[in-house]
């Protein structure tokens, strides 16, 4: 676990934490109190206020504000929902940040999902939570956190609680550096047999001078783009739970959309010659960050053409243009995210765990299993 300094633990012991029902809060104050906060958070989309108004309205404003203090000045804000899960006959008592634990609600998949903190109390202020957690809410067996940076399962935690990391994934990123706008320049950087097909597949839908990026320019557009995206994505993910098959993932996004598009958080891209789509993109904008978040690519029995990998490599270059300095493909494995990416890391849904008996015996019976595979 990470080592608070001196200054650390006695912010983290100074530290207040509430739980307020939703239903009760004026939200017009818990927005002017979030939004202030992001200005001194090291935050991502996912915790951004539009983000996280539109999943509480989605949600029916089921749920908790989770407001960490210091001398009266918010310095911690999240969302908690309760759910519960049965395992081997025995009840499971959750509480989720951010999320519901239901499956349906949370295929949204929120990444980098922690508490919104001010820059640099992060451990102080997710130890205090945790401890919270650990010694006032005792009716629950387990508080989850996450997708978020693996870092998480280091923050310190009291004695009466343990760390599981349930799911990871590996995820990439790419600096969106300004000589990358002119495409050519971006290409030099990939490896020589990236750059061979993307050049091939450039040269197979008609050359590069007959590309296109269209963007959405208003809400029907952008509406309009995500549905003619959800027929291409249902297509490539066919058995495999698009989320496109998932009513509330799609209610979920077109409200976010309608809602919040003209903030410029939202931008969904066509990429195009005059005769063929290539794949659409769409992303998300937020503090010179681009979170891709998914594709609808037009796919073909040809196996030269490289749609997806052509339009990442195009967008790179765009967005580098428009002065971004992050393409974030964020969560899961890709030969692709690999190829075009200069950075790596790992996501993690962290449980942290009350050490109850059936707790102590599954985390036992997974080192057993660990140290004899």
């Amino acid at each position: 676990m990470v080592n608070l300094s001196v200054w650390e633990i006695i912010m983290a012991e100074q530290l207040q934490v509430n739980l307020i029902p939703i239903q009760q809060c004026d939200l017009s104050k818990v927005q002017q109190q979030w939004l202030e906060l992001e200005k001194s958070a090291n935050n991502s989309i996912f915790t951004h206020w539009p983000f996280i108004a539109t999943w509480l309205s989605f949600i029916n404003y089921q749920g908790k504000l989770l407001k960490v203090s210091f001398k009266n000045r918010t310095v911690g804000l999240a969302i908690i929902t309760e759910n519960y899960v049965v395992k081997n006959g025995i009840k499971i008592r959750q509480l989720w940040l951010n999320r519901t634990g239901d499956a349906a609600l949370d295929q949204i998949w929120n990444e980098y999902n922690d508490i919104l903190c001010a820059e640099g109390l992060e451990h102080s202020i997710r130890a205090a939570v945790i401890d919270y957690f650990g010694n006032k809410l005792t009716e629950y067996d387990e508080l989850i956190l996450g997708v978020a940076n693996e870092n998480i399962k280091e923050t310190p935690r009291p004695n009466n609680i343990m760390q599981h990391t349930s799911w990871q994934a590996i995820s990439y990123q790419t600096s969106l550096r300004q000589e990358y706008r002119d495409w050519p320049n971006y290409l030099s950087t990939l490896s020589k047999n990236t750059r061979y097909q993307i050049k091939r597949s450039a040269k197979l839908f008609g050359g590069e001078d007959q590309i296109k990026v269209t963007r959405a320019n208003n809400v029907d557009e952008a509406l309009n783009f995500l549905s003619e995206a959800a027929e291409y994505h249902k297509i490539r993910w066919a058995n495999h739970n698009s989320g496109f098959e998932n009513e509330k993932f799609v209610e979920f996004h077109k409200a976010f959309i309608q809602q919040n598009f003209h903030l410029n958080i939202v931008d969904i891209v066509k990429i195009h010659t005059d005769e063929k789509t290539i794949c659409y993109l769409y992303n998300f904008l937020y503090k010179n960050k681009v979170y891709f978040y998914l594709s609808g690519i037009s796919y073909s029995s040809d196996n030269r053409l490289k749609p997806g990998l052509l339009a990442h490599s195009i967008a790179i270059s765009h967005y580098a243009g428009q002065g971004y300095k992050v393409y974030d493909f964020m969560g899961g494995e890709g030969r692709y995210k690999k190829s075009l990416s200069d950075k790596s890391g790992t996501l993690i849904v962290s449980n942290f765990r009350r050490k109850t008996v059936p707790f102590i015996i599954s985390n036992t019976l997974r080192k057993l299993k660990a140290a004899c595979a």
